[in-house]
């Protein structure tokens, strides 16, 4: 399941943002924790489901990482090319997002590869804790065959990795405003926390590790992850201080009255986008956290039909790509781009 509090206190302990170990929003939001029986039956009469089948593709990875591209796998799970480095953002490949695989929320699509079937990583990329954005068996099976992976995590997150058996050396921390560097094959790329709105928790616990939003910095590109996030303008700052990005992973479903503050709906997606562009043009686009796992009360299809609307609106460059497909930012082309609206035919 993960690693206890007796395990994840010495790794938190000088952290300024956690108090008695617990940490916090630097904006007040209410304590979440998890929809109640009534919202559960709720979701459960609600179409969380598309009424077609969700196209997959097999993803083809070169051989060797390029300039700049993203393979969405589903749900937070991104394989992005970065100047020469191979990093997987929130890996989740298993059938549920659960402690069990005999209960909890179920794919509502293959997964395009299997863990064991991943390319190359250099930098496994952990947003926090959640069992949809870190999963027990993607991660032992990655820290098994390929054993130059790094990871980098939240402050507290790697002893959840440690109590499942990754190498202490092979985990990298860091905690709001933090920054781990890394040099890949002699690229330097950085990986700052940024703070992001949410919470964090495993089991019964709560708030013991950090959540964090990252922006990632290579000599030629940089790229936005979000993580799990709701609204806050502090992302502007986060323009500020490492944009102007080239693409921006976002994400943008399982948002629910009951949790207004910890994550985004769609036109707030658009919104942190504006405030990490600043008066730039602006980075690609791509939705995130969407159409794998039905963790809300919307429709399977709200998500995205909302945000192409706004993004129509605002002028923003959207792509939004089927599980397995590929993008390159820079010329906005890949195997996503043949199909733009594949998700209609399956609302």
């Amino acid at each position: 399941m993960g690693a206890s509090r007796e395990h994840i206190a010495p790794l938190t302990a000088e952290s300024p943002f956690a108090r008695g170990g617990v940490f916090a929003n630097r904006e007040r939001a209410p304590e979440v924790n998890g929809p109640d029986m009534s919202t559960m039956l709720d979701m459960a009469r609600r179409p969380g489901k598309p009424s077609g089948e969700i196209p997959v593709h097999r993803p083809e990875f070169t051989a060797g990482p390029l300039g700049l591209s993203a393979t969405w796998l589903g749900h937070a799970s991104t394989v992005v090319d970065l100047d020469g480095v191979r990093i997987v953002t929130d890996p989740v490949l298993s059938e549920r997002c659960s402690p069990s695989q005999i209960i909890g929320p179920r794919r509502m699509h293959r997964a395009p590869v299997t863990a064991g079937q991943l390319p190359p990583v250099d930098v496994v990329l952990i947003s926090h804790d959640h069992y949809d954005h870190l999963d027990t068996a993607t991660v032992v099976t990655i820290a098994r065959t390929q054993p130059d992976a790094v990871f980098v995590v939240p402050v507290g997150v790697g002893a959840h990795l440690r109590s499942w058996g990754v190498e202490a050396d092979r985990i990298r921390h860091a905690d709001w405003f933090e920054q781990v560097d890394l040099s890949v094959r002699g690229t330097e790329v950085s990986f700052h926390a940024v703070p992001a709105r949410h919470f964090s928790g495993r089991g019964l616990s709560r708030n013991l590790t950090q959540w964090v939003s990252w922006a990632v910095v290579g000599p030629h590109h940089r790229f936005f992850f979000s993580g799990d996030t709701g609204y806050t303008e502090s992302y502007a700052e986060t323009g500020t201080t490492f944009g102007p990005f080239d693409l921006s992973l976002i994400a943008v479903g399982a948002y629910d009255p009951a949790w207004p503050d910890i994550h985004l709906n769609p036109e707030e997606a658009l919104a942190v986008h504006r405030l990490l562009s600043g008066d730039e043009p602006g980075a690609l686009f791509v939705p995130i956290h969407w159409g794998t796992f039905n963790l809300a009360r919307h429709s399977w299809v709200d998500p995205v039909r909302r945000l192409t609307v706004e993004a129509q609106r605002t002028g923003v460059d959207v792509c939004v790509p089927s599980p397995g497909s590929t993008i390159a930012p820079d010329s906005r082309t890949g195997t996503a781009m043949f199909d733009p609206t594949w998700w209609e035919r399956c609302a």
